[in-house]
C-alpha cells in the first residue's frame, strides 16, 4: 500500500511540475504584454514554486537514471543525458522522449532541451 501511495505522490508531483512548466512557458510567451499585477504574481509566486518543484523532480529523475545530480534543474539533466550518453542507451532515449513529448512542444522557442 505504501508503495502505491509513493508512486501516486511522485506522479502527482510530476503532473504539478508539468502544469507549472506550461504556466511558465505561457508567461514567457506574453511577458512583455502582461499587466504589472499579473507579472508580479508570475515572478513572485509561479516562478519560485516552479523552480523548487523542478529541483525536486530533477533529484527524482537522477535517482531513476542512477546519476548524481550535476544540474539544479531537470532540463540540464535531460540535456546532459542526450549529449553524454551513448546513442540508443535507455537514459538517452528517456531524456529525448521527455524533451520531445513534454517540453519542446510548449517552449516558445521550440527547443527547450
Amino acid at each position: 500500500m505504501t508503495t502505491l501511495l509513493t508512486i501516486a505522490a511522485v506522479y502527482a508531483l510530476f503532473v504539478i511540475g508539468w502544469i507549472l512548466y506550461l504556466a511558465i512557458m505561457s508567461i514567457a510567451r506574453v511577458k512583455d504584454d502582461l499587466h504589472w499585477f499579473a507579472k508580479m504574481n508570475a515572478y513572485c509566486i509561479v516562478l519560485p514554486i516552479g523552480y523548487v518543484v523542478d529541483m525536486v523532480m530533477n533529484l527524482i529523475i537522477c535517482a531513476v537514471m542512477l546519476r548524481i545530480p550535476r544540474d539544479w534543474l531537470l532540463t540540464g539533466t535531460l540535456k546532459r543525458a542526450q549529449r553524454m550518453e551513448p546513442s540508443g542507451s535507455w537514459r538517452e532515449t528517456f531524456a529525448a522522449w521527455m524533451c520531445a513529448h513534454l517540453l519542446n512542444q510548449f517552449d516558445p522557442k521550440g527547443n527547450h532541451c
